[in-house]
């Protein structure tokens, strides 16, 4: 029979035996930086060839936010959870974050982690591992190297795309919070029944509000448009006359005037 002492042994001696069969899925691809019409994604492929896990990491309407998204055949859904652990090697950082699972058209499972902040300069140059921790599964852990250069490139076709939109990205990077919707079901620019008046084969359409420092719309601009201007000019106009903020906030903590950008899906 065992005594305390071996027990404990084993117990360590297991549980180094699982760290190790933990060990971070190595890159089977180099990062590429998608510049697409609405955001700008980094992404990267991890594990062997015949069960590859996705990474991308992407920048768009949500100002100071970063998605992460994950997917592949390994990756379970899981409806039970609500938040994940995302863990930033070997220092430790970590940040609970909220999670969508989803399943893409091909079967594969998807999680899309969404990080109100972007993250420190300094946790992007001490980052070697990046790691998903879920209830009710092993972390999935990647080896994701040094993010300096891919988050570089990330940020500079962000840039390029916020000044396509008429937003000057230094003024972006000096808020401390962006503009966060309230109630956004009741601004009444959902509508199903406007999906008619876009053009055919539409899908979305991309509208900047410039929201003041009391959380008001106050002016809007078009950015994608629907296909139709009339459409455009509705929604424009009940968006200035619905929504509501709560107001970004600069480096010292100030409610501060700032644009919005939202991306609105023409539902049939």
């Amino acid at each position: 029979m065992l005594d305390r002492l071996s027990l404990i042994a084993l117990a360590l001696a297991s549980a180094a035996d699982a760290a190790q069969a933990q060990a971070p899925l190595a890159p089977s691809s180099s990062w590429n930086v998608d510049y697409a019409e609405s955001e700008c994604r980094l992404s990267r492929t991890f594990g062997p060839a015949d069960d590859t896990t996705t990474l991308r990491i992407i920048r768009g309407a949500s100002l100071k936010a970063v998605e992460y998204t994950l997917a592949g055949k390994s990756l379970k859904i899981r409806d039970w959870n609500y938040n994940v652990l995302l863990r930033l090697g070997p220092d430790g950082t970590s940040h609970k974050l909220p999670v969508l699972w989803y399943r893409l058209p091909t079967g594969e499972g998807a999680l899309q982690i969404i990080g109100e902040n972007e993250l420190r300069p300094a946790e992007i140059a001490s980052t070697r591992t990046l790691s998903v921790e879920l209830d009710g599964a092993e972390p999935l852990q990647l080896a994701v190297g040094s993010l300096d250069k891919p988050f570089a490139a990330l940020n500079a076709c962000y840039d390029d795309l916020l000044t396509s939109w008429g937003i000057d990205p230094t003024k972006v990077r000096d808020l401390k919070t962006a503009a966060r919707p309230l109630n956004m079901q009741s601004w009444s620019i959902f509508e199903n029944i406007w999906a008619s008046d876009a053009a055919k084969g539409s899908k979305w359409m991309t509208i900047r509000l410039d929201v003041n420092e009391i959380g008001k719309a106050q002016t809007c601009k078009t950015l994608a448009s629907s296909g139709s201007a009339e459409l455009d000019a509705k929604i424009c106009a009940a968006a200035i006359k619905k929504a509501r903020f709560v107001p970004a906030a600069s480096a010292s903590g100030e409610k501060v005037g700032a644009p919005f950008v939202l991306r609105i899906q023409m539902r049939e």
